[in-house]
């Protein structure tokens, strides 16, 4: 069931990647007090390829996401345009505009239109599911990542 939950919202990334108005989504992230967590990733990259797999479609990660997220599926290759906090472009020019245009790369924002924080690179699904708590938990607004891992 999970599965097919998150092959929807993937299905729907894919299909609302031609125009992406990322501050409707932290509108919606306000409104629920969630936030908005972006995937990057681009076609061809192992490592892309490795964190859906094996992270994002794990059981865990999944109903964590569609729990405590507004999930947003960029895949850099997909045309179409992102408008951001003024800006708008490319979903490549997005990756730039955040400074983040390393992939795989998560992106989290808050209902304010804060990059509360990113993690660029494959994670794994137990360090990526630690990551998700401590967005989730607000803990980046007292503590670091490591402080948050060690308290665990």
């Amino acid at each position: 069931m999970i599965k097919v939950f998150i092959l929807l919202i993937t299905i729907l990334g894919i299909s609302i990647a031609q125009n992406v108005n990322v501050d409707n989504f932290v509108k919606d992230a306000k409104k629920s007090g969630k936030h908005v967590l972006i995937f990057l990733h681009k076609p061809n990259c192992g490592y892309c390829e490795r964190m859906i797999d094996f992270t994002i479609e794990d059981e865990k990660v999944e109903s964590e996401i569609g729990e405590n997220f507004i999930f947003i599926d960029m895949n850099i290759a997909d045309e179409g345009n992102v408008s951001f906090d003024g800006s708008r472009g490319t979903i490549k020019e997005f990756a730039k505009f955040v400074g983040n245009d390393f992939y795989p790369n998560v992106i989290f924002i808050d209902g304010n239109k804060e990059i509360v924080y990113t993690q660029p690179a494959y994670q794994d699904e137990k360090t990526f599911f630690n990551i998700l708590r401590y967005i989730d938990s607000r803990s980046y607004e007292d503590m670091g990542i490591e402080e948050f891992k060690q308290k665990k």
